[in-house]
């Protein structure tokens, strides 16, 4: 271990001459310990690629007792928004010269805890289902150093838990405003999650906004079943349920992105124009809305800032556990070709 510490400084050297800077220059550049001007980091970057030069991360971090590591726990890979967010965490993680590892799937993500701590990681995000990860296996985290920051949907039941919570509530009420001011009172909601999923607070904001704004006490609803999975298959399922019923509507909204997807599809199938004859919105804004024919009016919780802020969050705590940050990432409507004038408006 001496010897390779010393081959490692050596090298480091080397850099260092080669470049015409401090070997603490180099270290910075490397560590992102402390700012270094363009200049200097693009001379230091073009010295180690000429000696082909690659800093030892195992061994400094043995010094400093730091992996420069983090980890993204997801029980969905398959959702477009949680790849936008993912790759925003992995670039601001990296631009802090941290390595972001990303773990996923359905089942079994309580045995990933074991291997974070086995591997001395720094950070984790959770975005997964309370159901999946216990408390303990999240307590176990924190009782080893290690910072953990978790969706509002869990709930904060340890003090030392950092969150950034998507506010679902304003962005509802934002949409439910948008349909109102274009004729619309009859709005039904499709969701993925029934009465029973208390982590997920969108029906239930649904519900309050729809009393609130258009005094609908008993508003239309149709939601999935267990296993609850926001596809476009269970947004398919729900619209057409929805159609079949014979409940007046003329605008849904979506749990989100995908399930809208789906609901247009089956609204298509049964005779429905978009926007003429029903409005569709959705939530999440991913890059598929944007594409859609016609393109879905959503609400964006802008992924890009969500995902940096997450590891800000993550990165503040990291270094000082004493900063433990909860905060609420506000959404904006973006409208675009799937709502529009309410059909009883336009008879009038």
């Amino acid at each position: 271990m001496e010897d390779s510490r010393k081959n490692e400084q050596c090298r480091r050297d080397d850099v260092a001459r080669r470049a015409g800077v401090s070997g603490a220059t180099v270290s910075y550049v490397f560590s992102h310990k402390r700012y270094v001007s363009p200049d200097l980091v693009n001379r230091v970057m073009r010295a180690a690629e000429e000696l082909n030069y690659h800093p030892d991360m195992i061994a400094a971090a043995m010094r400093r007792k730091s992996t420069n590591t983090i980890a993204v726990l997801t029980d969905d890979m398959a959702s477009p928004l949680q790849i936008e967010i993912i790759q925003a965490i992995q670039e601001a993680a990296m631009n802090s010269g941290y390595f972001t590892h990303i773990c996923g799937g359905a089942k079994c993500l309580d045995g990933y805890i074991d291997d974070f701590i086995s591997r001395r990681v720094d950070g984790v995000f959770l975005s997964v289902n309370p159901a999946t990860v216990d408390n303990a296996s999240i307590q176990n985290l924190l009782d080893r150093g290690i910072s953990v920051i978790i969706t509002s949907r869990r709930g904060f039941s340890d003090g030392r838990v950092c969150g950034l919570e998507l506010d679902f509530g304003m962005g509802i009420r934002l949409i439910i405003e948008h349909l109102k001011e274009l004729g619309h009172s009859k709005i039904a909601f499709l969701s993925c999650f029934d009465e029973s999923f208390v982590f997920d607070r969108r029906l239930k904001r649904f519900r309050e906004r729809m009393l609130d704004i258009l005094g609908e006490e008993d508003p239309v609803v149709f939601c999935g079943e267990p296993p609850f999975e926001s596809t476009i298959e269970r947004g398919y399922e729900l619209a057409v349920r929805l159609i079949e019923s014979g409940k007046e509507f003329t605008a849904v909204m979506c749990t989100n992105d995908m399930m809208a997807l789906g609901a247009m599809r089956a609204l298509r199938e049964h005779g429905l124009r978009i926007p003429e004859d029903v409005s569709v919105a959705g939530m999440d804004d991913i890059l598929f809305a944007r594409s859609a024919y016609p393109s879905l009016t959503t609400i964006s919780h802008r992924s890009e800032e969500y995902g940096r802020r997450i590891f800000g969050i993550l990165k503040q705590n990291i270094d000082n556990k004493s900063v433990v940050s909860r905060e609420k990432i506000e959404p904006s409507l973006v409208v675009r070709e799937s709502t529009g004038a309410c059909r009883q408006r336009q008879k009038t």
